[in-house]
């Protein structure tokens, strides 16, 4: 039997027994039925008054044409065409890609546009390579270096801010409230609750707790690259959950102003000497239990 007959037929509910037995061995019987199913989930809106529905009466006598004169099959066609296009914003949805890295770790990422990101410890990013064409744009928490090849807009979507760039080398840092952004290349836009920045080589913008600090830097890369951390008047808290990823240890304060401010940096292959370089500063006290990945730090 021909396959638009039985459709039609079926939306009108006038298949014979036979007519049932042969529309239901159609290749799309599954997904006809899917639809009519969702079809049956609409509802007319009521007309409560003899006055809206002249008011409708006279609307539809000023159209000739319109969906409700559409026939059955051509409204078929049209579910059908909805259900596909809905299907492959699913399908491209699911193939979203995402890398994070463990504590103590960085990973190198090259970009479907040949665009590089290096990821620092215990960081995350998120993109969709089908869409990439169309947008470079990719979701990050943690912090990155970018080495950003010529293009069109380049964003970086974080829960702070938002930087984008056209080609440029720059890091990201996104962490809670702390949020640190530094353009060794190029120029860069950061956008945030407080402020929008445009930071062209050597300039940093650092917002903490919403306190908003822009300032020259001297270095041409991240050091965090060479397995070292610095900082410049970071309040201690930060410091300490820096150093927790990258050595994958849980730091412990007893009496210690964790608000107060520090200068200074650590290395990333002795955990002893990171702990003296954070302590020394402030006098404070350490006991190092790698049994535990634990380290405790006292100011008594």
């Amino acid at each position: 039997m021909d396959k638009n007959y039985l459709i039609e037929k079926w939306l009108k509910s006038e298949l014979t027994e036979a007519e049932q037995k042969a529309f239901e061995k159609l290749p799309d019987y599954e997904l006809n039925q899917k639809i009519i199913e969702g079809a049956k989930q609409f509802k007319a809106p009521p007309f409560s008054t003899a006055e809206e529905y002249k008011h409708l009466k006279k609307h539809l006598t000023h159209k000739k044409k319109g969906f409700f004169n559409l026939s059955p099959y051509k409204i078929y066609r049209i579910a059908a065409i909805l259900i596909i296009a809905l299907s492959g914003y699913f399908f491209i949805q699911s193939k979203t890609i995402e890398i994070a890295t463990p504590p103590g770790q960085k990973l190198s990422i090259s970009l479907p546009d040949g665009s590089l990101v290096v990821l620092n410890s215990a960081s995350s990013l998120k993109y969709n390579p089908i869409l990439w064409r169309l947008k470079r744009s990719l979701e990050m928490e943690g912090e990155a270096f970018f080495k950003v090849q010529k293009g069109s807009r380049f964003d970086v979507h974080t829960q702070n801010g938002i930087v984008s760039v056209v080609g440029t080398q720059f890091d990201v840092k996104s962490r809670n409230q702390y949020f640190e952004v530094s353009c060794f290349e190029g120029v860069v836009k950061v956008v945030t609750k407080r402020k929008t920045e445009i930071l062209t080589k050597g300039k940093s913008i650092q917002v903490i707790k919403d306190k908003v600090i822009v300032r020259h830097i001297e270095k041409t890369k991240p050091e965090w690259l060479e397995d070292q951390s610095s900082f410049k008047s970071v309040p201690l808290e930060e410091v300490i959950k820096e150093l927790e990823r990258q050595y994958d240890v849980k730091v412990t304060t007893e009496q210690v102003n964790t608000a107060q401010l520090y200068t200074g940096g650590f290395e990333h292959h002795n955990l002893e000497q990171a702990i003296k370089a954070i302590a020394d500063p402030f006098g404070l006290k350490y006991t190092i239990k790698l049994s535990q990945k634990r380290v405790i730090l006292s100011g008594r």
